[in-house]
């Protein structure tokens, strides 16, 4: 009798199992992440992501966890481009963003000049660490800018992992709960890791709106190899400009429990030099890989093809072709 009972007692576990994550919009990565997320030990924590091994990179991966993953409209006097603006402020060693206490600095209206232009620009959303365009049909933003330090791979700031609706958005953000048990991570557009420098910084990249559904493997692997990267070349470079974003069309699968999140099959991130007046663009599937960064590269001109967006627009024309153009691993790697 104990045995049939204990046999009928599993049975139910498991129909219960099988019940609940049928419900879900992807169950299969949904049991996964749960499985993984109850022996995620601290030993696993510190070992390298997946995609590490194989890769033939050198640099190694900003580890994330399993939820992972205003400024002035002045501009400048018409005699001056935007590369003088940036220019100045770097030989003057004024702050690339804002105070914490949310003054502005010549740096950020610099970076008002480097709002891309779309058609669908109808909700342009300015935080202290970063602006974007939010696409309500999508409930996530088409691009995001910000600059980034050249002390950003020094700071120290934990992440505080706490997500929240963007009371700035108009139309309504996206909700963490959207993104609960869909097998995709709340993956960071303007990435947290770029503003550890800074906690009230790094906390505004917790916004829903800066989140976009990305697969497991992909948001904590290569894409977060991107990012490792993007902050060395800062730490050699200087500060660079950054514009991150995903592909957004029509028949993409949604999520959501309270709104319908748009799922991107395709990432990409910019990024520019203004003291070099150099720029490189990368175009990424949404999904794990264990092929180099560089495989990735693509030209600025494929991308907005691609998006519909003008990335560079208020850049005097000589400089938009010569960063737009061409693919230009060489200056970068």
């Amino acid at each position: 009798m104990k045995i049939t009972k204990f046999k009928f007692l599993v049975f139910l576990f498991f129909l219960g199992l099988f019940l609940y994550y049928w419900g879900q919009p992807h169950p299969f990565e949904s049991f996964k992440n749960d499985i993984s997320g109850l022996f995620n030990t601290e030993k696993k924590k510190a070992k390298e992501p997946w995609t590490r091994e194989g890769r033939g990179d050198t640099e190694a991966s900003d580890t994330k966890s399993n939820e992972d993953v205003a400024s002035d409209t002045r501009k400048p006097p018409k005699d001056r481009t935007i590369v003088d603006i940036l220019k100045d402020a770097v030989e003057e060693g004024k702050s690339v963003l804002p105070s914490p206490s949310g003054g502005t600095s010549e740096r950020i209206e610099g970076l008002e000049q480097f709002i891309p232009s779309a058609k669908n620009n109808t909700e342009i959303v300015r935080h202290t660490a970063f602006m974007l365009s939010y696409q309500e049909e999508y409930e996530q933003a088409s691009w995001v800018l910000h600059i980034l330090k050249q002390e950003a791979s020094e700071g120290t700031e934990p992440r505080s992992n706490e997500f929240m609706a963007d009371p700035k958005v108009q139309s309504g953000s996206a909700v963490s709960q959207d993104y609960s048990r869909s097998g995709y991570d709340r993956g960071h557009l303007c990435p947290a890791g770029d503003f550890k420098y800074d906690k009230a910084l790094q906390d505004e990249t917790f916004y829903m709106s800066n989140m976009s559904p990305q697969a497991p493997d992909f948001n904590r692997g290569i894409w977060s190899d991107l990012e490792s990267r993007v902050r060395k070349w800062a730490k050699e470079r200087g500060d660079l400009v950054i514009v991150t974003g995903p592909i957004l069309s029509e028949g993409l699968s949604y999520i959501g429990k309270r709104n319908q999140v748009a799922v991107p099959e395709y990432y990409y991130k910019i990024v520019y030099d203004p003291n070099a007046q150099q720029a490189i663009a990368f175009l990424m599937p949404n999904e794990g890989s264990h092929d180099l960064i560089k495989s990735f590269a693509v030209s600025i001109d494929e991308l907005e093809k691609k998006t519909g967006i003008d990335f560079f627009a208020k850049l005097p024309d000589s400089v938009e072709k010569k960063i737009e153009s061409r693919v230009s691993i060489d200056d970068w790697f």
